[in-house]
C-alpha cells in the first residue's frame, strides 16, 4: 500500500474523531459502501449516504479512541485499541476493514473484532 495513502488515511481518520468530516470526503470513492456487520438500516451505498452517516456519528463524537492501522494489501484494518473493562458487549471489540482502489476507499465493511477484519482482509487479498 502506498505509504502516503497510509498517511493520508490516518490524518482523515484522526479529523474525523475531532468531529471534521471534510478531511475524509476527498478519499471516498462516489460508489463508496458503508457496511454494518450485519446487513440492515445502517448500510450505506454511494458518497453522499457514507458521509451523512459519518456526520451523525463525528456530531455524537467518535470520542479519542486510541486505534490501530494495520495494512493488509490494498486495505487497512483499523482497531480500536481497549482498555480493560472498557469494551461495551463482552466479545465484542468493532473494527473496520477499508479497502482502497487507486487511491480511494471503495468499501468501510466493520466487524464484530480485529481478528474477524484482518481474516477478511487476508481472504480479500488472497482473491
Amino acid at each position: 500500500m502506498d505509504p502516503e495513502l497510509v498517511v493520508q488515511a490516518r490524518k482523515a481518520l484522526v479529523a474525523w474523531q475531532e468531529g471534521d468530516v471534510a478531511t475524509l470526503e476527498p478519499l471516498l470513492a462516489p460508489q463508496v459502501e458503508l457496511l454494518w456487520w450485519e446487513p440492515g438500516g445502517w448500510d450505506c451505498h454511494r458518497h453522499e449516504a457514507a458521509l451523512a452517516l459519518l456526520r451523525e456519528r463525528a456530531r455524537r463524537g467518535t470520542g479519542e479512541a486510541r486505534v490501530d492501522l494495520i495494512e493488509v494489501g490494498d486495505a487497512l484494518v483499523v482497531a480500536r485499541r481497549w482498555m480493560v473493562g472498557e469494551c461495551p458487549e463482552p466479545g465484542v471489540q468493532p473494527a473496520t476493514l477499508v479497502t482502497f482502489r487507486k487511491g480511494k476507499v471503495v468499501r468501510m465493511r466493520q466487524f464484530l473484532s480485529r481478528e474477524k477484519a484482518l481474516a477478511a482482509a487476508t481472504a480479500e487479498e488472497v482473491r
